[in-house]
C-alpha cells in the first residue's frame, strides 16, 4: 500500500519535515536539561536527546542518498513543547512527537522500495518506539 509520502515529492518532502521535527526534538530535549529535574526524567530526556540526534543522522542519510540538499530549519514543535512551563506536561507533549514520528514512518516504510532508506527509517523506527512512553 502506497501512501502519498511515497511520491518523489511527497518523500522529499517528508524527510525534509522529519529533519526538522528531529532537530526540534533534540533542541526541546537538550533545552530542558539544563532546567531543575527528577533524575528519572533527566535520564528519559537524555535518552530521547541522544534518540533525536541519531535520528537526524538517519534521516540526513537519506537525503544524500536521494541528493537531496537538507533542510536547516528547527520545527515548530520547538517553540510549542517550550512554551509549556511544566516539565511533566512537557514530557507529555514530547511522546505526543514521538508518537506522530512513529505513525508517519508506518505510513511511508510499506511503500518504501529503496533498501537503503527503508532500513535508516526502520532504524529511527526503531528508536521512537524505544523513546516512546505515553504513560510520561
Amino acid at each position: 500500500m502506497n501512501s502519498p509520502l511515497n511520491s518523489p515529492d511527497g518523500e522529499a518532502a517528508f524527510l525534509q519535515t522529519l529533519l526538522s521535527a528531529e532537530r526540534a526534538g533534540a533542541k526541546v530535549a537538550g533545552d530542558s536539561l539544563q532546567g531543575p529535574l527528577t533524575e528519572a526524567q533527566r535520564s528519559l530526556l537524555e535518552q530521547v536527546r541522544q534518540g533525536e540526534i541519531e535520528s537526524c543522522g538517519h534521516v540526513l542519510n537519506c537525503l544524500r542518498r536521494l541528493q537531496l540538499t537538507p533542510n536547516r530549519e528547527i520545527g515548530d514543535f520547538y517553540r510549542k513543547a517550550m512554551a509549556i512551563e511544566s516539565v511533566e506536561e512537557r514530557l507529555r507533549f514530547v511522546d505526543k512527537g514521538q508518537q506522530w514520528v512513529i505513525r508517519k514512518l508506518r505510513e511511508y516504510l510499506p511503500g518504501c522500495g529503496d533498501p537503503v532508506i527503508r532500513d535508516e527509517l526502520e532504524q529511527m523506527l526503531l528508536i521512537h518506539e524505544r523513546n516512546s512512553h505515553p504513560s510520561a
